[in-house]
């Protein structure tokens, strides 16, 4: 089990990763107006991304990097809640809908407690 949802978050995690690439300005709206270096933001979240995805498998080192991934989730927290208030769509509509992007925010707990939960032996 712990195989199989360790794989479901590494690919999450890869997707989202090269997502902040190939859709680098529709990530840089979820980040709030005062926050200066967005388009810095967007490139470095999706390099941990990608390098979370990746480390998920080594098993040296798996607690240190189960929290500092769940402390990453929680760290860009604000931005999906930025993100639900001012209803930005990621895919270039003029609003998003608001039961997906107020929706998924309670999807950021299971995301942290499962974090955690990888790098427990």
């Amino acid at each position: 089990m712990k195989t199989l949802f360790r794989t479901l978050y590494s690919v999450i995690l890869l997707g989202a990763g090269v997502l902040h690439f190939l859709q680098e300005r529709s990530f840089r709206k979820i980040i709030p107006k005062f926050i200066p270096f967005k388009k810095a933001i967007v490139l470095v979240t999706g390099v941990f991304e990608i390098i979370f995805a990746l480390t998920l498998w080594i098993k040296k080192g798996q607690q240190v990097t189960s929290k500092l991934l769940a402390f990453f989730m929680v760290a860009v927290f604000p931005a999906n809640i930025y993100m639900a208030i001012k209803r930005i769509p990621l895919r270039g509509k003029e609003k998003a809908n608001p039961l997906l992007v107020w929706g998924r925010l309670p999807l950021q707990i299971p995301l942290i407690i499962g974090a955690l939960k990888l790098g427990r032996k």
